[in-house]
């Protein structure tokens, strides 16, 4: 009996990663379709962001965020501050301008 319950967990559990699996690659999907049709390219966003700014920029990344295109950036200033500057990818404007936290310190905050 313990061997018919354990086969039963495995494929409900190889089930459950399959479907996991399935909705990541829909979510890659409709990612890449919105930068493909993202209105502006990484050099216009990187000319956003730099706009104003006496920064390098660090990084910067295509996003899906709350279902809309958007590029991420990281600007660097000399004074060492770090700033994290979301660009509309189809308005080609900036939409918010925050104090940049790493993925560990945001971690830390919610947790």
């Amino acid at each position: 009996m313990k061997r018919i319950i354990s086969l039963t967990a495995l494929i409900a559990a190889g089930a459950v990663a399959t479907a996991g699996m399935a909705l990541a690659e829909s979510d890659d999907a409709k990612e890449m379709t919105m930068f493909s049709e993202a209105q502006i390219d990484i050099q216009e966003a990187l000319a956003v962001a730099l706009d104003g700014m006496d920064a390098k920029i660090a990084s910067i990344e295509f996003e899906s965020e709350d279902g809309k295109a958007v590029y991420e950036a990281v600007a660097f200033a000399p004074d060492g501050t770090m700033t994290e500057i979301l660009i509309d990818a189809n308005a080609g404007t900036v939409i918010a301008q925050d104090p940049y936290m790493d993925d560990n310190e945001e971690d830390d905050d919610n947790g």
